[in-house]
């Protein structure tokens, strides 16, 4: 079977119980206890399904709940999100 439009990537980086948890398609990745290397891990997935030509968006929740969506930065054409 061929997709000629693959689903997006979604990243998830929200804050839980005390850490940043990480998940790629809703599979949790890694828990992280500083924001920096959680978004370090974040980057690196949108690089690598830059990489693989998919589309990708992060969902960011913020300690005090609110949420972002942006697109995956692509390394070398937008600059890194903080």
């Amino acid at each position: 079977m061929r997709v000629e439009k693959p689903t997006p990537v979604q990243i998830l980086l929200a804050w839980r119980d005390n850490k940043w948890v990480l998940s790629r398609n809703a599979v949790e990745v890694a828990a992280y206890a500083y924001r920096a290397h959680a978004m370090e891990m974040a980057r690196r997935l949108s690089a690598d399904a830059a990489e693989q030509g998919l589309d990708c968006y992060m969902l960011v929740k913020e300690p005090d709940g609110s949420w972002e969506e942006r697109r995956c930065p692509r390394p070398g054409r937008d600059p890194p999100a903080g």
